[in-house]
Parts: C-alpha cells; structure tokens; sequence
C-alpha cells in the first residue's frame, strides 16, 4: 500500500523514471512468485525471500485455518447474515469466533467487515459513506482547484489517507493508536481544506 502511495505521488508529480524502476521491481517480485519455472527459480534467486514467499504464502506454510484472514471474514459474513440490521454488538467478534474456532483473534483483519458484524449493516454503511462522500468532494474540489502548490499537498492529504482506508481492508488500525490517529488527523485536514475551499474569504 505504501508503495502504491508513493507511485501515485509520482504519477501526479510526472517522475516517469520512478514509475519504471518501480515497475520493473515489482515485475521481478510477482515473477519471483508466479512467473513460469525457469524464469521463477533465477528470480528467486535475486529477490529476498521474504517478498515472494509473502506473495505465495509459503512463509508460514503450517498456519491453522483459523488463523488465515479469509476464515475471519467467512465468518465474519456469516455473523453479518444471521444479524444484518443490529450486528451481535462491539467487540462480541472475538469472543463469538473463539467459541466457534477455539483460536483467539483481535478483530477479523477488515474494518466493513467488522462494523457491519458487529453494529449492523446500517451502520457501516453510514460511516463508509459519509467517509466516502468527504473524500469524493474533495477530489472534486481538487481536481478545480487552480493553485498547483495547493493541489499537490492536498493530493498528498488525500493519498495518505486512501492509504489508511485501504489498509483497513487487510487489517485494523482502529487499536493502534498512532495509525488511528493520524488517519483521523489527515481526514481532518481534508474537511478543513473544503471548508476553505467552498468558503473563501473574497477580497473587499
């Protein structure tokens, strides 16, 4: 995610030469992973282990089901199917998976997922939409803004931020008081911008 970050900070700030070297080492990583036999076993060579055993999941090839994101969201959505509107209340995932699983985990390693179960569909939706709609009025308003200094730093704003969103996919940030915070922080500072954008001061 992070370096999905910094390539669309390049692709807007017009860095061709990143892009490529960025291509072309993610082309070396995913062939590492996935590419036909005798290019794979070369690359693997090359490319530290941990990048591409990541990719195949053979770095740690003896884990439970249980512990695997994709059972934590099956169930996850089976909760959400049996309680659609009013979700088995905060916090009660963990608990209700353990019992189920007899493996403890913290949340199910995907925000939507954990507000709709545990809080309702209604719920989740609220949020994730208010959340998108500040987002896609800001990049309306970026898109007409005409300062470039001032477009380039909220595009920054906002990149940093659609980062925080989609590692929330993956996992939750929601207990980790430094990424919360500056998730929360970065949305702020996108609201005030369209506050300021749609309610400038004109000279007198």
């Amino acid at each position: 995610i992070a370096v999905l970050s910094c390539l669309a900070l390049a692709l807007y700030a017009g860095w061709r030469w990143l892009l490529l070297g960025a291509g072309a080492i993610a082309a070396a990583v995913l062939g590492a992973a996935f590419g036909p036999s005798p290019l794979k076993e070369g690359l693997q060579l090359i490319i530290p282990p941990f990048f591409w055993m990541r990719l195949t999941d053979q770095l740690h090839p003896n884990r439970p089901i249980a512990e695997l994101r994709t059972t934590q969201w099956r169930f996850a959505a089976s909760l959400i199917q049996q309680r659609p509107w009013t979700g088995w209340g905060l916090r009660n995932f963990s608990p209700l998976y353990q019992q189920q699983m007899q493996f403890f985990v913290g949340h199910p390693h995907n925000l939507p997922l954990m507000l709709a179960a545990e809080t309702g569909l209604p719920a989740m939706l609220l949020f994730v939409g208010l959340v998108g709609w500040i987002v896609a009025q800001a990049s309306r308003l970026l898109i007409a803004a005409s300062l470039s200094e001032e477009r380039f730093i909220v595009f920054t704003y906002l990149t940093a931020f659609m980062g925080c969103a989609v590692f929330n996919l993956l996992d939750i940030t929601l207990f980790d008081v430094r990424i919360n915070l500056l998730g929360w922080v970065l949305l702020a500072a996108i609201c005030g911008w369209m506050y300021r954008a749609n309610h400038r001061i004109r000279p007198l």
